[in-house]
């Protein structure tokens, strides 16, 4: 009897087993990738890191996490950033991610500068975004939760509980900061009383008591932000060492945010928790997952926060804890009696507990016989009732082929009833019935070889004209001497995951808004056509079409309005097509184009009337229309011998090319062979911090020399810049600066010279009484960033800055006035000199002169390099020497090359002098130096140096 029932038990457990194993590989895995803003030792980072395991760990063995960590809280300005790009893009290029979670504003901001080079087809879920700002609301193929902080809540019971009619906020200028301080400013003007908050920007521990001396020991304090450990420096405190800091040099009662300041002295706050928010973010990665579309999953905008409060602070502070708000949750209060023994308790408990089933059990062992043959009777009875009122049908066949049993609703699918099946075959049944549509070859020949029958699909229209899908399976039955007697399955309806199925592949391939075929799609059909092409020897023709003015549409009547817009272009590039030509949409108002088995000159023809249409064609809406353009890069396919990446590549320049010359018009790459000096500019921008990392960068420098020897007080020099491709070859400035400056990353390589030159300035110049000139760019003296960047990186040097001189050139300081004197009147107050570059070359206007504070002006070398012969030129340098000696500044002439120009210059007046005539360039090295060789490119504004090499 015992024997037996082992056996039942024993038969039970593998049976749960079986069915757990065999669902969970039913399943495909699927890939995350976590990028992190923050480093892996910070506490906020570890616990979105440790949650997010945790979210997938109990039930979710096919989900991969990644996780990579940006480092922006101790690397702010993201110098990095490229180079990290880069390093998602070689890791996981072998990997299919399916979806890319961001955590923070730091890394959302990175990803979605590069999102549709890289991550375009990727849903996209954030977390921990400081505020709700509608650009990250309209974000396609994206969504998630967003941080809510209730500083405004915190802040006034702090006041309530200490009984202060004003707070102290301490916060941090990091860009989570900045975000804090846009609350704080809200808070301000929602509260009415703007005297009731003290706010105090990046403490330092050594000047926290000189700050919070003044106020009264029950002000209680709202530590928002982080303490910085240097001023200098910038580095910024740990959350926790920060409290620890503060709490010992202050008897104010401290009050928080983030729950890792807890335990250090903090009386409480309402968090924002990291176990709370990700699980918030879980259950939108899953709904993902598990095929639900993104679009229609909206984002949390307020993340749910909880009232926590530390029980030994609130002793210290006589602060009632019955007076709490409703719903508190307290720390470290004295544990009761249960709390001090409940493990004595529990264990006593679970020997009585432990004791009371062992008597169950064995009173149930004795009623477990008869129990279990009612059970076997009913399970029967329960498995023939499911069988034949379930979808399914389950079905057996004899080695002839034909039913010997079969269960279930048959009626409804085969209009037969279990009587007139049985005896018959499948074929005998339905083989003529012209409303059955069935993979009969398939079925016969695996009967007739014995094989399994795995996932038959078949149709069947019912008597309502509706039809139906199903499923069939079915294994081979052999008897104990292993003899073939038929076959034995299940047949189940599968008409919704079928349907499902087949949108699901037609959403992968085609776009939800105008309905022509996606980017991956589109991609896909290139690389057939280009192996077609090859193959059969066809003419095809790519082409690039980006519409022109678009985002007056957007910007103006906004994206909906767009959508409705692109449906409408779409609508009228289809009708210019043929029916064998393919468009797709690749991506915002970009659309790619093949027409296939076509001529170039016929390809044109379709391009040109394109064009023409889109001309002519007025977009209206709300009483106001709209005139667009479209502009077009075409490629032959036969032509060239370009994979189908770089097709798209080129067809892409080509488009560029054609917005370049005027937009609205047609660009051939066929017909271009410097097609490629526009993909090599853009190769070398983008690799502008690998190239700083290899050491492809250089620093000379040329004299400058007065041209009074008695007015010769100090050395002058202006440092240039050299760059070498990685295969060794001098690059000029013409393919790499002018994109540099296009594209924005001029500024890296600013921030690069400028601070190698005042790192290394001791080192270059012994002496240390040179005077160093150093060009910046327009784009950097207008970026913010980058002015913090120069005032900090100044005073964090032991040197004279009289000694520094930055030029600006004259197009850059009148092109961008305002951000130029911004720049300008903050560095000088540093006591670094200004000198106003290539003066002459553009719109000059002495106006300029008084407006800007500048030390030197240098003349441009177009006007010094003919003053010999062209005595207009002389004329207007007089004129530019006069004005400036009346305004105290000291004028320097580019281009002098000869003695004989530098005669002239002196007759006028001119200080200072500059040009090979003067000095070559020579090599900026430690303590040593050498004349730079005349085959190296000089990448600066020094146009005299260009026009050398070139020479």
């Amino acid at each position: 009897m015992l024997s037996r029932k082992k056996n039942y038990f024993f038969l039970l457990i593998n049976l749960i087993f079986f069915c757990l194993v065999g669902n969970g590989k039913a399943h495909a895995e699927k890939n995350i990738l976590v990028v992190h803003s923050y480093h892996s030792g910070f506490s906020w980072t570890n616990s979105i890191h440790k949650e997010i395991n945790n979210s997938f760990s109990k039930d979710n063995d096919e989900v991969n996490i990644f996780h990579e960590f940006l480092d922006a809280k101790r690397y702010p300005d993201l110098d990095h950033g490229k180079e990290f790009i880069d390093h998602l893009q070689s890791k996981y290029k072998e990997t299919n991610i399916d979806i890319l979670m961001v955590s923070d504003d730091p890394g959302l901001e990175l990803i979605l500068d590069h999102r549709n080079n890289h991550f375009a087809d990727i849903p996209l879920v954030f977390l921990g975004i400081n505020h709700v700002d509608p650009k990250i609301l309209n974000l396609t193929n994206a969504t998630g939760v967003f941080e809510h902080r209730d500083l405004k809540e915190t802040a006034d019971e702090a006041m309530r509980q200490t009984g202060s009619d004003k707070i102290i906020i301490i916060n941090d200028t990091t860009e989570t900061g900045k975000a804090n301080l846009k609350v704080i400013e809200k808070y301000q003007q929602t509260s009415g009383c703007w005297q009731c908050v003290e706010i105090i920007n990046d403490l330092i521990p050594s000047k926290i008591n000189s700050s919070l001396s003044k106020y009264s020991p029950k002000t209680p304090i709202l530590l928002v932000g982080q303490l910085r450990k240097n001023i200098l420096t910038g580095e910024l405190c740990d959350l926790e060492e920060g409290v620890r800091i503060l709490r010992t040099q202050v008897k104010n009662p401290i009050y928080a945010l983030n729950t890792s300041m807890l335990n250090n002295g903090v009386v409480g706050g309402k968090f924002l928790t990291a176990k709370y928010h990700v699980r918030q973010t879980a259950k939108i990665l899953k709904k993902i997952l598990s095929g639900t579309e993104i679009e229609s999953i909206k984002p949390i905008i307020e993340a749910d926060n909880q009232w926590i409060f530390d029980a030994s602070q609130l002793k210290e502070f006589n602060i009632d804890i019955e007076s709490l708000p409703e719903g508190s949750k307290i720390i470290n209060l004295t544990p009761s009696f249960y709390q001090e023994y409940k493990h004595f308790i529990w264990l006593n408990l679970a020997v009585l507990s432990v004791s009371i089933l062992i008597i169950t059990l064995l009173i149930l062992m004795i009623r477990k016989d008869q129990i279990a043959k009612r059970e076997l009777q009913k399970n029967e009875t329960r498995y023939k009732d499911l069988a034949e009122s379930g979808a399914n049908i389950f079905w057996e066949i004899d080695d002839q082929s034909r039913f010997n049993y079969i269960s279930g609703d048959t009626d409804s699918v085969y209009n037969y009833s279990h009587e007139q099946i049985l005896g018959s075959s499948l074929q005998d049944l339905f083989k003529n019935e012209a409303n059955f549509d069935f993979p009969w070859e398939f079925y016969e020949s695996h009967i007739k070889e014995k094989k399994p029958l795995t996932n038959i699909l078949f149709r069947i229209k019912q008597k309502n004209e509706e039809v139906k899908i199903f499923q069939l399976n079915g294994k081979p039955i052999y008897d104990n001497q292993l003899n073939f007697i038929g076959y034995r399955g299940i047949k189940r309806e599968v008409t919704q995951e079928y349907n499902l199925s087949q949108a699901i592949a037609y959403q992968a391939s085609y776009d939800s808004l105008t309905g022509i075929i996606n980017r991956r799609e589109f991609n896909s059909r290139l690389k057939a056509l280009v192996k077609d092409t090859s193959k059969n020897q066809i003419n095809s023709v790519l082409c690039f079409l980006d519409l022109d003015r678009f985002k007056l549409v957007n910007d103006t009547a906004g994206h909906l309005v767009g959508d409705v817009l692109l449906v409408e272009i779409t609508n009228i590039l289809q009708g210019c097509l043929r029916k064998q030509d393919i468009l797709g949409r690749l991506g915002g108002d970009e659309f790619g184009l093949l027409l296939v088995d076509i001529v170039p000159q016929k390809a044109q023809e379709i391009c040109y009337e394109i064009i023409k249409k889109i001309e002519n064609y007025r977009f209206q809406w709300d009483n106001r229309v709209f005139d667009l353009g479209i502009s077009i890069g075409i490629i032959s396919i036969a032509n060239n011998s370009f994979d189908a990446t770089e097709l798209l590549s080129k067809a892409d320049l080509a488009c560029y090319k054609a917005k370049e010359l005027g937009r609205g018009r047609l660009y051939d790459a066929d017909e271009d062979k410097d097609l490629n000096n526009v993909q090599m500019q853009m190769e070398y921008i983008s690799n502008v911090s690998q190239a700083i990392e290899q050491q492809q960068f250089c620093l000379v420098k040329q004299k400058i020399q007065a041209i009074d020897p008695d007015n010769s007080n100090y050395q002058h020099y202006e440092i240039l810049l050299r760059y070498k491709d990685e295969q060794g070859n001098n690059i000029s400035p013409a393919l790499f600066i002018p994109f540099a400056e296009k594209y924005g990353v001029i500024t890296i390589i600013d921030r690069w010279v400028l601070e190698t030159t005042i790192r290394n300035y001791q080192e270059y110049f012994p002496d240390q009484q040179t005077i160093v000139s150093i060009n910046l760019s327009g784009i950097s003296i207008s970026n913010k960033n980058f002015i913090d960047f120069v005032i900090n990186l100044f005073k964090s040097v032991d040197i004279d800055l009289s000694y520094i001189c930055l030029e600006i050139t004259e197009t850059a300081a009148i092109s961008q006035m305002s951000q130029a004197l911004e720049f300008i009147s903050r560095v000088r107050q540093l006591g670094v000199k200004f000198a106003l570059d290539d003066f002459g070359s553009g719109v000059s206007s002495f106006q300029y002169l008084k407006e800007l504070p500048i030390d030197y002006l240098k003349i441009d070398g177009s006007l010094v390099k003919n003053i010999v012969t062209e005595k207009s030129d002389r004329a207007i340098i007089d004129s530019i020497n006069c004005i400036s000696q009346m305004m105290g500044i000291k004028t320097i002439a580019e281009f002098v090359e000869n003695e004989e120009i530098l005669s002239i210059l002196a007759e006028i007046g001119v200080d200072y002098a500059q040009g090979y005539g003067i000095g070559k360039p020579e090599l900026c090295e430690k303590h040593s130096l050498s004349i730079v060789a005349s085959d190296c490119l000089v990448i600066s504004s020094d146009v005299e140096a260009l026009t050398q090499l070139q020479k």
